[in-house]
């Protein structure tokens, strides 16, 4: 199974699974109308929608054509950085609405006592649906050598909800155990407002990071990654011999593409063009074996 393949069928189970909990996260906010599951059920619904694309931009950016023959790959960190401004900005919408209902509580003395009891099971189904397909994500991710800048995104993304879920769920357990008229009783019309203020701040930094990755591979930036750097260059030396002397490699990413600028130095004078280009078609081969979107260019130093 090609590389692609494995991406889509991902994100095809992916779609699935956040169709259930979104429908379930509508449904259970509307019962109780607490802000932090508007966060949660939305956020999912943000990542069921970001998956279709994701499955249609998965299928086309590969196609080449007389204008892009490498490929539309610069679709895939564009939807990764799409995807981490509307995180970024239902992050910072939900924050305000909450401040917003906190203020009326604590200054006007306004609000109704959340109704928290439906939240317990719900979050704990959520947890353990969302934990299972950031898993399963990852895992897919690896199975390509961590080359496919939306499933991490997906990844990453899924695993913010799985941390809300979490926290909703505790905060709603903790609350229920106050009485209404202890030290804390404020807590039962106001718990919404510090759960999410502290949800957002917990996982604001991950969304942030996404973007600031997809802007680098947008702007032709290059990669900064020990683990692929390093099965680059071994590649590189085990075919160059004593031969070629590998002086530097530039790698840059655009989504599951990779370009390859390598600085050589010939040892040998008899090394031609022809061996050289031998060698060049067997390291790629080599590479293809875990990134199937390679380009290799060789620089004399």
């Amino acid at each position: 199974m090609t590389q692609k393949k494995i991406e889509q069928r991902a994100f095809m189970v992916g779609l699935a699974m956040n169709l259930l909990m979104g429908s379930l996260g509508i449904v259970v906010y509307y019962i109780t109308q607490i802000q932090a599951l508007f966060v949660d059920s939305y956020f999912t619904i943000i990542t069921l929608v970001s998956g279709i694309a994701a499955i249609t931009i998965s299928k086309y950016s590969a196609r080449t054509s007389e204008r892009f023959p490498n490929g539309h790959f610069m679709f895939e960190p564009m939807y990764a950085a799409f995807k981490s401004m509307m995180t970024l900005i239902l992050l910072t919408a939900s924050t305000i609405q909450v401040s917003q209902k906190a203020y009326q509580y604590f200054v006007y003395h306004k609000g109704d006592v959340l109704n928290l009891t439906p939240i317990i099971p719900y979050e704990i189904i959520m947890v353990i649906l969302c934990l299972t397909i950031s898993l399963f994500y990852s895992r897919q991710n690896r199975k390509i050598g961590r080359a496919s800048t939306m499933l991490s995104a997906e990844s990453k993304s899924t695993r913010i909800d799985s941390i809300m879920c979490g926290g909703i769920g505790l905060a709603a357990f903790l609350v229920l155990l106050i009485p209404k008229n202890s030290i804390l009783g404020f807590l039962l019309y106001t718990g919404d407002f510090f759960v999410t203020v502290i949800l957002v701040l917990f996982s604001i930094t991950t969304p942030v990071k996404v973007l600031k990755n997809a802007f680098i591979e947008i702007c032709g930036g290059r990669l900064i990654d020990e683990n692929i750097q390093n099965e680059f260059e071994a590649c590189l030396r085990k075919h160059f011999g004593k031969e070629v002397i590998l002086t530097g490699c530039h790698i840059y990413k655009t989504g599951m593409y990779f370009s390859v600028k390598v600085m050589i130095d010939i040892v040998d004078d008899e090394i031609g063009t022809g061996l050289l280009r031998d060698k060049k078609v067997r390291i790629l081969e080599e590479l293809k074996a875990c990134y199937e979107f390679v380009h290799l260019e060789f620089v004399y130093a």
